[in-house]
């Protein structure tokens, strides 16, 4: 019964979608009679088994269906608003209140509905979800085990007491987000978990450190996970060695100077992913989750008081090579131990001696100057000072800055590192110390007894200055030949005498033209000098002593009566004594006493 009405239906369907428009109800209204239904009923009977039928024709587009109102620079705006304003996973800023505030401040033309804006945001990728989704990610791989490490640090769920204790944090009661003041009291107290992966086995390292992620931690870690460890029944285990590249976050325990010329010590390149880009080093995130649920949660069914530092890590290693050992890879099928194990010699570097390391850091790459025998000397901690013999390092010449380092895989010898002036690379070369005979000469030296002799390999300086005298003693012919250089030398002649004028740029000085200025003529005169003045009996002393027989006794009553009692200048008595004597040599008759200079 119920097929036969099916088909009364579906043979109504076909008809009404090939009647012409005004004969479609007739024949709704037939069929609603045959079937005993009403016709609304059947209208809708009908129009249903068109549309599985697909007999209904498609609804016409509207004219302007896919245009808008609002503009895809105001949409990129809108979008804008709204995804800066996401805070832990929620948008603070809601569609409505985005275009309501920037309708008012005149930065929409328009002001459309939410949910139509919404719309259209998704249609053109731009909805704030849609904009959240993570970035695309390249998968990376690495040669071999040890060709790449990653390394990080998270806060752990446990913290400090002030009695020394390690309990959990309770993030669901005393320690809950929103109750700082309870939280902020054990920032300082927290404990940090560093994890370590090898990139291509997969292998994890982990380790517990008080005092956040500092670089003194972070170089603890590394020196441990570079250490060949043993179990608990002194089996040596895998996972060792010196990595080739070590790939961080940009903490600042990573980008501390001491870790990273601890690195450049062992030859382990370096590399920081970008700032918010956690996904890069994604393995040992995921092994911090890892670490956390497989051995951190584990730590709530232990006694609080028997949980120490020492335990905690001990636990940590024996979880480890739990994991390492058992858990089967899904990359590469195998557990993680397996596949570091197919490690080859020549990729696993041995790590120098925990001491060795641990005294690293304080004798990393200094600054050295070289001295004019071609030599540098450098100390190492609890080792004393060596001498190390540069003359063979090409580029070098005394009084340049070289740095030095220790080489921890070949000790006593360094890593001498010479700025390259073209490219301004550092270029590192081995070098040996000096072997010294029991006198504390260089075995090497030559023998001053026996007339040996052996200059040292010229230096860039020594080529820099050959040229520069070349130059300056030219001749006509070209630059100067060294028996020229040493000849002009030796003469004393002026270098470069003829090729420039050496007061060219003083003669070339154009001075310009300075209008005079008016002055006040300044009142100081000359000053004048006042002669000695001689009392008349001293002047007559001095007189009769000069003239001896030519004196004059008529001199007295003159000189008293020419200066009286403001006495005689002595430049005046010298006068008359030399008019005297000129008289005396002349013969002159004496007429009387004559004013010097004239006058009776």
């Amino acid at each position: 019964m119920e097929a036969i009405r099916m088909e009364i239906i579906h043979q109504a369907a076909r008809e009404r979608a090939e009647a012409p428009f005004g004969a479609r109800g007739a024949i709704v209204e037939r069929a609603a009679a045959t079937l005993g239904l009403s016709v609304q009923r059947t209208h809708t009977l009908v129009t249903e088994a068109s549309r599985v039928l697909r007999l209904q024709a498609p609804r016409q587009r509207r004219s302007d269906a896919g245009n808008t109102a609002v503009s895809e620079e105001e949409l990129i705006l809108i979008s804008g608003a709204m995804a800066n304003t996401r805070r832990a996973g929620k948008w603070m800023l809601a569609c409505t209140d985005a275009i309501d505030m920037l309708y008012e401040a005149k930065k929409l033309s328009t002001r459309l509905s939410p949910g139509r804006v919404c719309v259209l945001l998704r249609e053109r990728g731009l909805h704030p979800e849609q904009l959240a989704a993570p970035r695309t990610a390249t998968q990376m791989r690495s040669d071999h085990p040890n060709a790449v490490g990653e390394m990080d640090f998270s806060v752990c769920v446990l913290y400090r007491t002030p009695k020394g204790e390690l309990l959990m944090l309770d993030p669901e009661g005393e320690h809950y987000k929103n109750k700082l003041e309870n939280y902020t009291r054990v920032m300082n107290d927290l404990l940090v978990r560093a994890v370590y992966t090898d990139h291509a086995s997969g292998a994890i390292a982990t380790r517990f450190y008080l005092g956040g992620e500092t670089a003194e931690n972070a170089l603890d870690f590394l020196m441990w996970v570079m250490t060949q460890r043993v179990d608990s029944n002194g089996r040596a285990m895998p996972f060792h060695g010196v990595p080739f590249k070590i790939y961080t976050d940009q903490g600042s325990a990573f980008k501390a100077a001491s870790f990273v010329n601890f690195c450049a010590a062992l030859d382990i390149k370096t590399e920081r992913h970008k700032p918010r880009n956690s996904q890069a080093t994604g393995q040992v995130e995921n092994a911090q989750n890892l670490v956390e649920r497989g051995l951190e949660s584990r730590l709530r069914f232990l006694d609080p008081e028997s949980i120490t530092m020492q335990r905690l890590n001990s636990l940590a290693e024996l979880w480890m090579h739990h994991w390492n050992g058992t858990k089967k890879h899904r990359r590469h099928g195998m557990s993680r131990y397996v596949a570091w194990n197919l490690i080859q010699p020549a990729e696993l570097r041995i790590a120098p001696t925990m001491e060795i390391m641990r005294a690293l850091p304080s004798t990393m790459a200094q600054k050295r100057q070289v001295t004019s025998d071609m030599r540098v000397s450098f100390a190492f901690k609890g080792q004393g000072s060596k001498e190390y013999d540069l003359r063979y390092i090409s580029g070098l010449s005394p009084k340049d800055q070289v740095y030095v380092t220790v080489n921890p895989f070949a000790f006593p010898a360094v890593r001498v590192g010479v700025t390259d002036m073209e490219t301004g690379e550092i270029v590192w070369h081995q070098v040996e110390p000096v072997q010294k005979d029991r006198f504390g000469f260089d075995v090497q030296a030559p023998n001053l007894g026996t007339g040996e002799f052996r200059a040292m390999p010229a230096t860039p300086a020594d080529e820099r200055r050959q040229a520069i005298a070349a130059q300056a003693y030219a001749t006509e012919a070209g630059p100067a030949t060294a028996q020229q250089i040493e000849a002009a030398q030796r003469a004393k002649a002026a270098p470069y005498l003829g090729q420039f004028d050496p007061l060219a740029d003083i003669k070339a000085t154009q001075l310009p033209t300075y209008l005079p200025r008016k002055g006040v003529q300044h009142a100081a005169a000359a000053p004048t000098v006042e002669a000695v003045r001689l009392s008349v009996a001293e002047a007559c002393k001095r007189i009769r002593l000069a003239l001896g027989e030519a004196y004059d006794p008529g001199v007295y009553a003159w000189l008293t009566e020419r200066y009286g009692s403001d006495g005689v200048p002595e430049d005046a008595a010298q006068a008359l004594i030399d008019s005297r004597r000129q008289a005396a040599s002349a013969d002159v008759p004496k007429t009387g006493l004559r004013a010097v200079g004239g006058g009776a």
